[in-house]
């Protein structure tokens, strides 16, 4: 019963009626499992995604609502500490294609907790030329952003050559884990 659900969701989302979701599992390397379901509506720009764990001692269970449409989602072991992460990178829909990063750490396979991924500020000089177009990887244990930079004349379909790389590391927060910039390349 549970695969047959699982291919009626994949048709939907397949046949673009995504108003019903997409169920996609992904297995940490200790066994877990950490579920996504993206619900989006047809006709609207954003979505909602319903995030759940399966294996750990307090499952994770949490939705995010109006947010922008999955691009991708990986997972990987940033801090090195055995235990996997789940990364899910969205994209905003028109021409700026600006990416977020939902992420959610294992802590210990005992239960999951998001990870705060840093808002670009207004003014900082490392996003001086920024206008979406993100793309995300993981790394040599690393999450990176790149996106074209942009001169101060340059339209959204003509960026600079110059492409900028931000390097975030995961450590844990007072409150909860954070992705942090190690550095940019180039160098500001």
């Amino acid at each position: 019963m549970r695969i047959a659900i699982t291919l009626l969701l994949g048709m939907a989302w397949i046949l673009g009626h995504s108003d019903q979701g997409c169920l996609q599992k992904y297995e940490t390397k200790s066994g877990k499992w950490i579920s996504i379901v993206e619900i989006h509506p047809v006709g609207r720009s954003l979505s909602s995604i319903r995030i759940s764990s399966e294996g750990f001692e307090y499952e994770f269970n949490e939705t995010v609502k109006d947010t922008d449409p999955i691009k991708e989602v990986f997972v990987a072991d940033l801090d090195g500490n055995g235990f996997d992460e789940l990364y899910i990178f969205t994209v905003s829909a028109g021409s700026g294609s600006y990416g977020k990063v939902i992420g959610i750490a294992s802590n210990k396979d005992k239960s999951m907790s998001m990870i705060l991924f840093p808002q670009i500020e207004k003014g900082d000089p490392i996003f001086e030329g920024y206008m979406g177009h993100d793309v995300f990887t993981i790394e040599n244990q690393r999450l990176v952003r790149s996106f074209p930079v942009y001169g101060a004349k340059n339209t959204n379909a003509d960026p600079t050559e110059e492409i900028r790389r931000i390097v975030y590391g995961l450590i844990p927060g007072e409150a909860m884990w954070q992705l942090q910039i190690e550095r940019v390349e180039p160098d500001n």
